[in-house]
């Protein structure tokens, strides 16, 4: 009997001894043991800005509505060359069988003359579409504006993801390695005696929930990497520069209605109301169709070889030309409808963009505003909550409290900080698309408003 006791106190003491060298060095154990789960750091960072100013002029959304806009300058120069001159020369050869002063005479022809023809009127139609041209020279550059707002505010949501789920991983580690020196505490004093064995399953469950959510916070900052990589057109994942925080100016307090987008909107409104303003160009009056087309012609010969020689040779000639074209189909009162026609679409869907914006707009204050008290609410939750982690630890090792009530207090901790990092998010994705709908991303981000080809 005395050699069973004394077999029990060694046990005894042999787990305390355990306990003890758990409790010192639980935290380096659990440190080795989640590390080499971890998603690698990046080497280097880069800013917002930056990784936008650098990659911008490769994306393919830019780089088609830049030539877009370089394509809508040749157009305009098309237009332009109709209000000047057409040179032209030709030259005839041929043979004829002809009657001259009674006698058959075969003629060879071989003969060269140069042309300058010049259309000095047909009412307008010229000048109506050098105009419209000019203005969707304005729409395609507002569409690139567009095109490089929409290619910044996509790379920006996939940055903030990525900085998101970069901050989340290290609280997740931490809630990670405290349980699993948790659940080894819990072990060994079941062991001992001092819990039971059903607090050692639910340490031991805890412990699980924590690997499975670290591990698939790991795995969908890989994918946010990968994401992003492939967005910037980087080279592989490990090129990919680390994200840090971004710094925006202070949202828009009002939203602006669909009335002061139209006076003065972002490049989206502008673009559809240079749209609707060129259609409006084009559309001609009915006292077009009455008016001629008057032509001015100009002919210099340069040589005649053509043989036998014609009685007169003509050296050079004018004309003034004045034409009346009918078309009895129908064709031109046809056109003219055509265009009054898509001159009132372009300018329902500049309304209706104007609205469509407006609407989103009015949506994003109240989310902007409640994101951010959120946030402010949440940090001080967080704030109470390592209070009550803290002397919650203390009041478990007087015994005080169950590991129940341990892991309740940190996984609510845990929970916090997610929902803390989630609101973050959603409020800076929400400033980020207030801003590209007003217009106003690049300026906020430090960028160039936009890289427009120059009017010629």
């Amino acid at each position: 009997m005395v050699s069973h006791r004394r077999c029990s106190r060694a046990a005894v003491a042999a787990a305390a001894a355990g306990l003890a060298l758990a409790l010192l060095g639980a935290p380096g154990m659990a440190q080795s043991q989640t590390a080499t789960s971890a998603a690698p750091a990046a080497a280097s960072t880069e800013s917002l800005p930056a990784l936008l100013a650098r990659v911008l002029p490769a994306d393919p959304q830019v780089r088609s509505a830049a030539a877009l806009a370089e394509a809508a300058q040749e157009r305009r120069k098309q237009s332009q060359s109709r209000m000047w001159p057409t040179i032209g020369a030709s030259i005839t050869r041929g043979g004829a069988a002809e009657t001259e002063l009674g006698r058959s005479v075969n003629r060879q022809t071989d003969r060269a003359e140069a042309t300058v023809r010049w259309n000095v009127y047909n009412a307008g139609n010229d000048a109506a579409e050098l105009r419209a041209a000019t203005l969707e020279v304005q729409a395609a550059q507002e569409e690139l504006r567009r095109a490089r707002e929409e290619a910044s505010t996509r790379i920006a949501e996939a940055y903030l993801d990525l900085l998101r789920l970069d901050s989340l991983v290290p609280k997740a580690l931490e809630r990670l390695q405290a349980v699993q020196r948790l659940a080894r505490q819990v072990r060994l004093q079941a062991e001992i005696g001092k819990l039971s064995n059903a607090d050692a399953s639910q340490a031991e469950a805890s412990e699980l929930d924590a690997e499975v959510v670290y591990q698939e916070l790991v795995s969908d900052q890989a994918g946010a990497r990968r994401r992003l990589a492939t967005l910037v057109g980087a080279a592989s994942v490990e090129a990919l520069p680390g994200v840090v925080p971004l710094d925006l100016p202070p949202p828009a307090l009002e939203s602006p209605s669909a009335e002061m987008l139209l006076a003065s909107g972002p490049g989206q409104v502008t673009a559809a109301q240079e749209r609707a303003r060129a259609a409006a160009e084009r559309v001609r009056p009915l006292s077009s169709l009455a008016q001629p087309r008057i032509d001015v012609e100009l002919r210099q010969r340069l040589w005649d070889r053509t043989t036998p020689q014609v009685t007169t040779e003509q050296q050079h000639s004018w004309s003034l030309v004045a034409r009346w074209d009918f078309p009895v189909g129908g064709e031109q009162q046809a056109r003219i409808a055509e265009s009054r026609l898509r001159a009132q679409a372009a300018q329902e869907e500049a309304q209706r963009v104007a609205n469509a914006l407006s609407s989103e707009l009015a949506s994003l204050g109240p989310r902007i505003a409640e994101t951010a008290n959120n946030v402010a609410r949440l940090e001080r939750q967080i704030r109470q909550y390592d209070l009550l982690v803290q002397a919650g630890e203390l009041q478990f090792e007087a015994g005080r409290r169950t590991v129940a009530q341990l892991i309740q207090l940190r996984e609510g901790r845990f929970t916090a900080e997610q929902r803390r990092a989630e609101q973050a998010h959603r409020h800076l994705t929400a400033r980020l698309r207030q801003l590209a709908l007003n217009g106003a991303l690049l300026p906020a981000l430090g960028l160039p408003d936009a890289e427009v080809p120059p009017a010629r």
